[in-house]
């Protein structure tokens, strides 16, 4: 009898370490969305940008009457490189 009391006692405490390791999972599970979710927005926000700064240079491009100059264009194009560096930076933390 002793030794089923102290194999429910060892069950007991395993279970009770699962639950407690369950927990802490799920939070980690709930901040790790999080994180996910404000990534996703924030590489949204910066495709949006992008496809604006695209748009712009395209539009740019497309006046004959005023060429852009070439500090314009580095900017622009400084600009341009800039998001691109920090949407693939987003999309690097979306991939542990």
């Amino acid at each position: 009898m002793s030794d089923l009391q102290t194999a429910l006692l060892g069950l007991q405490e395993k279970l009770q370490a699962l639950l407690k390791r369950q927990l802490a999972l799920e939070k980690e599970n709930h901040q790790l969305k999080g994180n996910l979710e404000a990534q996703s927005q924030e590489i949204g926000r910066l495709e949006e940008e992008l496809k604006k700064e695209q748009a712009a240079l395209i539009t740019a491009q497309m006046r004959p009457a005023e060429p852009m100059d070439s500090a314009e264009k580095a900017a622009l194009n400084k600009k341009i490189d800039h998001y691109i560096k920090e949407i693939d930076h987003c999309i690097q933390n979306l991939n542990p």
